[in-house]
């Protein structure tokens, strides 16, 4: 088993530069409506999938990683 310990993101959607650090337990993302709370989930999903919005983009991302 993984755990996600930090994510970083760069330029994508509304972040320019943004990173957040998470603990081994329980981690709970709360915020006022339009904060990019939702963003922040599409990046995990991104980049543990490699689809976003049903599109795959593992290809296109492989040289980030």
């Amino acid at each position: 088993m993984s755990i996600i310990t930090k994510l970083k993101i760069l330029n994508f959607k509304s972040f320019e530069k943004f990173e957040l650090e998470f603990s081994e337990s329980v981690n709970i993302i709360v915020g006022n409506n339009e904060v990019s709370k939702s963003t922040i989930l599409e990046t995990i999903h991104l980049c543990l999938t490699g689809y976003f919005h049903g599109k795959i983009l593992k290809n296109d991302l492989a040289h980030i990683f």
